[in-house]
């Protein structure tokens, strides 16, 4: 943002959306503020995360920001940022506060809740020409930004925060510079701030902002390499002075909203707004006034038609980019299952996606680029603060990890033979076929040379290997499950169940 500041519910017929929330600066905010703040977004929209733009506390050296005990009292996913733009003492704090975080609170749930981490945030921008000329501030070169994020690999190496994925944030025109390549590189993930209506010159008017925001999506989509693309900020602001043809008002914002922010939770891309409230800014972005928990409310409509429906078809045509690396595609087959299979994951090798099932839980297993989730009916999903209950049977991919254990209510039956589920009564796409040697479940028909899981009792299944496919899918290799029609995935282990795994359906 051009200012000083230092953001599961599955069902048979959805999956998990992306992670989606606001920005949060440090600046005055405290332990309650932040826990007033998060339950008031809690309260407008179902959106529980957000994105921070340094670890430590305001008007300290190197305190942990109290957003994290506040994260970890209302369920609210992070975002965490580390800034950057200004020396190697400042960002020794920086570094400091993140272990004091990672020890203080990592028993206490910040991995679970930690979406990624973020070493600056536009630095390349403030030291552009755009940047300076718009006197934006210090920023930062490619080369020490590469250099900080290696510290921030080396001291997150073998704490509860190893596995999360390390990032920077940046406009788009400084992630498509050439010069920069280096960040490219260097990072897990690429979080874009885009505000087309900073656009000058380039027709940024409201009825022009949608595709001025997916046509700077697709460059940096492009330059990318495959790795997933978050949407860090954006937004329209609801009062202030014209920029060019933009014109602030609340009309407007909510124009953009329902254009952007609806765009990007049916596309499931992981998202971050600006912001939640500023009062007193100006141009100000406020979505809502009067924070004050479960009685804020918004200055318009934050509800979007496809919020049910992440991963489906878009709802704008301007665009190409609905298969990005951030954004998901269902397939439904006419079934009660579904599944939902991250873009660029039919590529993915490694430790297979096993799911850890104990005494009636079950958890997931990071898999490279995607989360293997597998839920009987009646099962209780919790994440990113909503809860629902199956009604039927499901099994998808999700781009978001599962922070909390999924409970099931039902009977259900295990096995570890290939490691494939085995519930009575769960349903699976018409045609589906299952690796030889996986276990039926009791009173289930299979052919002699194969078991079909996850069917009722009295269904007879073919006795391939390629589990859970929609209808017309292939694959080669010796597992591949829970691809999409027409998907063609490689190798043995392509989000595939471990071979001891033990999972529950």
């Amino acid at each position: 943002m051009r200012a000083s500041v230092y953001a599961l519910a599955g069902s048979a017929a959805s999956a998990m959306a992306a992670s989606r929330g606001f920005n949060y600066g440090s600046q005055g905010n405290t332990l309650d503020t932040f826990t007033t703040q998060f339950e008031s977004a809690q309260a407008i929209t179902d959106y529980a995360s957000a994105r921070l733009y340094t670890m430590i506390q305001d008007g300290t050296a190197n305190t942990v920001i109290s957003a994290i005990p506040a994260a970890i009292k209302t369920n609210t996913t992070l975002l965490l940022g580390l800034w950057a733009s200004e020396n190697q003492e400042a960002f020794n704090n920086e570094l400091s506060a993140l272990k004091t975080a990672i020890s203080q609170f990592g028993s206490q749930g910040l991995a679970d809740l930690t979406v990624g981490i973020s070493v600056g945030s536009e630095d390349l921008y403030r030291i552009s020409e755009t940047g300076i000329k718009q006197k934006s501030g210090y920023g930062q070169t490619a080369d020490v930004l590469v250099d900080y994020i290696g510290q921030v690999r080396e001291l997150v190496k073998g704490t509860a925060l190893a596995n999360v994925p390390i990032g920077h944030v940046d406009t788009w025109n400084a992630f498509t510079n050439t010069s920069n390549s280096a960040i490219l590189g260097a990072v897990d993930f690429l979080g874009l701030d885009e505000y087309p209506f900073y656009q000058d010159g380039e027709g940024n008017s409201i009825d022009n902002a949608s595709d001025l925001f997916w046509k700077a999506y697709d460059k940096v989509e492009a330059v990318a390499g495959g790795k997933p693309l978050w949407v860090t900020e954006t937004g329209w602001p609801v009062k202030g002075e014209a920029e060019d043809e933009a014109v602030p008002s609340v009309e407007n914002a909510a124009k953009f909203w329902q254009e952007i922010a609806c765009e990007l939770e049916a596309r499931c891309i992981n998202f971050w707004w600006y912001i939640l409230n500023d009062d007193g800014a100006s141009p100000s972005f406020s979505v809502a006034s009067g924070i004050n928990g479960a009685n804020t409310k918004s200055l318009y409509d934050l509800k979007c038609p496809n919020a049910s429906a992440c991963g489906a078809k878009s709802l704008s045509s301007s665009s190409s980019s609905a298969s990005s690396s951030a954004a998901a595609s269902k397939t439904a087959s006419g079934s009660a299952a579904a599944s939902k299979v991250a873009s660029g994951s039919a590529s993915t090798t490694g430790v297979a996606g096993a799911i850890n099932a104990e005494n009636g839980t079950v958890y997931v297993t990071e898999v490279t680029t995607a989360y293997t989730t597998y839920c009987p009916a009646g099962a209780t999903i919790l994440a990113s603060g909503k809860k629902t209950v199956l009604t039927a049977a499901t099994s998808f991919l999700t781009t978001e990890k599962i922070s909390k254990t999924i409970t099931a209510s039902a009977a259900t039956t295990m096995s570890n033979a290939a490691g494939v589920p085995t519930a009575v009564g769960a349903v699976v796409p018409s045609g589906a076929v299952v690796p030889s040697g996986a276990a039926a479940p009791s009173g289930a028909v299979a052919s002699a040379s194969g078991g079909l899981i996850g069917q009722a009792s009295g269904t007879t299944l073919a006795s391939s290997w390629a589990a859970n496919q929609t209808p017309g899918a292939s694959a080669t290799g010796t597992a591949a499950p829970y691809k999409g029609a027409g998907a063609k995935v490689g190798g043995s282990v392509a989000l595939a169940l471990g071979a001891a795994a033990v999972a529950l359906l």
